[in-house]
């Protein structure tokens, strides 16, 4: 008769297949991290190839693992200096397109204001009404400070 593999903590054959299952299933965090880094080097090179894809070397992405809780994808980004950031991903959705999202800094200094970019002319339209700020979102219809009505900086 075959040794029978148990696990340890509950002495079940079905939870050390689980256990076998969750550890081959899932890419290594790190071939997640790599792949998301990759991914986005490739989306802005080939999408924004006159503004984007000039700047943003391949190794200025930093990648990071999927959350499976919360079913969001690898993702990875980059920093632009001046405070803005370049975040990229995999949609989940049906047809999981990519998603690039500028992160400009409020000029109140207390959050984030995300611009999703659907191309490179949506881009430079955003870059043309950031330039009087120097990169910076003013705020419309609050005050700035506690009431401010971006994303809060970490």
């Amino acid at each position: 008769m075959p040794e029978t593999l148990t696990s340890p903590v509950t002495g079940s054959p079905l939870a050390v297949l689980f256990e076998i299952v969750a550890a081959s299933g899932r890419p290594a965090l790190e071939e997640e991290r790599d792949g998301a880094e990759t991914a986005a080097a490739d989306h802005v090179y080939a999408a924004y190839p006159d503004t984007l894809g000039r700047v943003v070397d391949h190794d200025a992405w930093t990648g990071y693992p999927a959350l499976r809780d919360n079913s969001v994808q690898p993702s990875a980004v980059a920093h632009l200096g001046g405070s803005l950031w370049l975040h990229h991903t995999i949609t989940a959705d049906a047809d999981y397109h990519d998603a690039l999202t500028l992160l400009v800094p409020c000029t109140c200094g207390h959050g984030y204001v995300p611009s999703l970019l659907l191309d490179e002319a949506d881009l430079l339209e955003l870059l043309q009404e950031l330039r009087p700020t120097g990169g910076r979102a003013v705020h419309r219809g609050d005050t700035g400070g506690p009431y401010c009505a971006g994303t809060p900086a970490a």
